[in-house]
């Protein structure tokens, strides 16, 4: 695990400090090569080959195998491919025999080499046999153009800009920005991520920076300094094939298992995240088979409301594993409020990179990869979302005299709930319903009036004839890279902890999605199939409690620990005019009165507004 870095033009002391800024991304080693009119860099977390044989950036002869500055230097001028890689495939070995069988040449045991070599045997088509996660740049000397490409869900991030012939890359926001490129916030992805709690998909907040696109390759021509094309080489797809329970069973705990089998392919300790939930206890229990000791990692919360370690202790001690706690608190979060924006980089709103940075935090004090449950939500069906929404389809058929009843009962319980429930019974769009529903706001008369015309085109991935099939397309494509995704690489990444993640193999990914929705879906019962999967080997307590979600008590944070440290930085903040305090400032009443919850919108624009101090 890495972070890597790029531009087109020779300036080491630059690239020097653009590395400093992602140091926390590979802490045991740097390395930096230039040409006339090309720099490259990389930080390396050595996970596999310890040695200096992996030292990046690296060269690849198929006659002599690798080579950089620290390991044969004498045959990196001849090597016709050079590499800066961040990340790890699992299937290395395999792809290596192959090649090997071919006649190309391998001299060290880390998968990095093997990316070179697949390159020059089957072009950039290679990417497609690998099964992984990767953020790569080849440079190709003979035909003067580099190969960017990432793995199929965004599990390593990359930025790229382009203005003339002035091209970079890299691993953070920062390691575009620091090569002085203008800073205009892009006003539409700052609309989009007030809304989303994140920029969309293709967009950083700044403008002229690009978000890499999952499954995408792209390539450069140095000659010419053009973009020759940025193309997907891989599709998330659906249909109903599997409809039988048993071999649904059968393929879901033999492909899981093999998943988890490679993820624990590691040099250095490997250890998991431990929620208690359904998709953390189902990698910790089939962990535990392959290891004779086992470190797992859980948060507990101040209010009890939120905590779930206890969940979490029973499959610890059902699996007996070494099991580690942190507790944590307003002050924790207090602490972290300046630390967090420098990490995240690029603004990002999900107050769950909390207890997620925290539990990074302690797990790397024992281990340095951890494997962890995301994922299995966006796959199987595991949000109460995806069942509310189908409740409301069927609201929505009522007369309207009828749909009066739901909202008055809501009011009189929760006045918050019964808001948005008015505003969701009222949209007509079955698109844009799903849209709504799934942010955070829409819950009183007083909000600004959001203009949705703008993420409209989120509606194309909400098209498919098969309601919660649209459900879980949208969650796959935006939810799942934009935010899950991005929590946990800059949450492990900034404690130099490299997370791992079983459920987004892609072999899972097409299994699950190749799925019946009938068998995914059943009432309120969320995840059908993989708890029927995980019977005898989950404890019942565990596969059917309510589920919780990595919920934060920053609602209650905001009413009294925090209050008037949160007040300062929404209100005192004098440095642009890009949101209407005196709304906000409305809202804020309404949240401290217990009327309606706005929290995130509040976390989002704090999390923008110590971004934008530090930009």
């Amino acid at each position: 695990m890495c972070g890597i870095a790029g531009f087109t033009r020779s300036d080491i002391p630059l690239m020097r400090q653009v590395l400093d800024l992602i140091q926390h991304r590979g802490p045991d080693d740097n390395g930096i090569w230039a040409t006339e009119k090309l720099t490259l860099g990389q930080v390396r977390l050595s996970i596999l080959d310890l040695s200096e044989a992996g030292f990046q950036p690296l060269f690849y002869h198929p006659q002599y195998g690798a080579s950089s500055e620290k390991y044969h230097p004498e045959w990196m001028e001849k090597s016709p491919i050079g590499i800066v890689f961040n990340g790890e495939i699992y299937n290395f070995k395999e792809i290596r025999q192959e090649l090997k069988n071919k006649g190309y040449q391998f001299t060290t045991a880390c998968d990095t080499e093997v990316l070179p070599a697949a390159y020059l045997e089957w072009g950039t088509n290679f990417v497609q046999k690998l099964n992984g996660m990767w953020a790569f740049c080849l440079f190709d000397k003979s035909k003067n153009q580099l190969v960017l490409s990432i793995d199929r869900t965004g599990q390593k991030p990359l930025y790229f800009y382009q203005n003339g012939d002035n091209f970079a890359f890299g691993s953070e926001l920062k390691t575009i920005t620091a090569t002085g490129i203008p800073k205009e916030i892009d006003t539409d992805a700052l609309n989009y991520y007030l809304i989303f709690g994140y920029t969309p998909s293709d967009q950083s907040i700044l403008k002229g920076v690009q978000k890499f696109l999952p499954a995408h390759t792209l390539i450069f021509d140095l000659t010419d300094s053009q973009i020759k094309s940025y193309q997907p080489y891989w599709e998330i797809e659906f249909s109903d094939k599997i409809t039988d329970e048993q071999e649904a069973q059968e393929k879901i705990y033999e492909t899981l298992r093999d998943s988890v089998r490679m993820r624990m392919l590691a040099d250095v300790p490997v250890g998991a995240f431990l929620s208690g939930g359904v998709d953390s206890s189902a990698i910790v229990s089939i962990m535990r088979d392959y290891v004779s000791e086992l470190k797992t990692f859980s948060v507990g919360f101040d209010y009890e409301a939120y905590n779930e370690s206890s969940w979490a202790k029973i499959i610890a001690q059902k699996f007996e594993t070494d099991h580690y706690e942190i507790n944590f608190s307003a002050q924790d979060v207090r602490e972290l409020i300046d630390i967090l924006p420098y990490h995240f980089d690029n603004p990002f709103g999900d107050s769950s990179m909390i207890p997620t940075f925290l539990v990074s935090k302690v797990a790397r004090k024992h281990v340095t990869v951890c494997l962890s449950g995301t994922g299995g939500d966006e796959l199987f069906a595991g949000y109460t979302r995806h069942w509310e929404y189908q409740i409301l389809r069927k609201l929505h058929q009522l007369p309207e005299f009828i749909k009066i009843f739901p909202i008055l009962g809501y009011q009189l319980i929760n006045k918050d709930k019964g808001g948005k429930l008015a505003e969701l019974l009222r949209e007509k769009n079955p698109q844009t319903l799903y849209l709504k529903l799934f942010t955070h706001l829409f819950r009183s008369k007083n909000e600004p009036n959001v203009n949705f015309d703008q993420v409209l085109s989120l509606n194309e991935l909400l098209e498919n004839s098969d309601e919660l099939t649209r459900l879980l397309n949208f969650d796959q494509k935006n939810y799942l890279s934009n935010d899950l995704l991005v929590k946990e690489d800059r949450a492990t990444m900034a404690n130099s902890l490299e997370g791992r993640i079983p459920f987004l193999d892609f072999r899972m990914i097409e299994l699950a999605n190749n799925i019946s929705s009938k068998l995914k879906l059943r009432g309120k019962n969320g995840k059908y199939i993989l708890k029927k999967t995980l019977e005898g080997n989950i404890p019942n307590e565990i596969l059917y409690r309510p589920k919780k979600g990595f919920g934060v008590p920053i609602r209650e944070y905001f009413q009294k620990e925090l209050k008037t440290y949160i007040e300062d930085i929404l209100f005192d903040f004098q440095d642009y005019e890009y949101y209407d305090k005196a709304l906000i400032r409305q809202l804020w009443e309404v949240h401290q009165a217990g009327k309606s919850d706005y929290s995130p919108l509040f976390w989002n624009l704090i999390m923008f507004n110590k971004w934008f101090k530090h930009k």
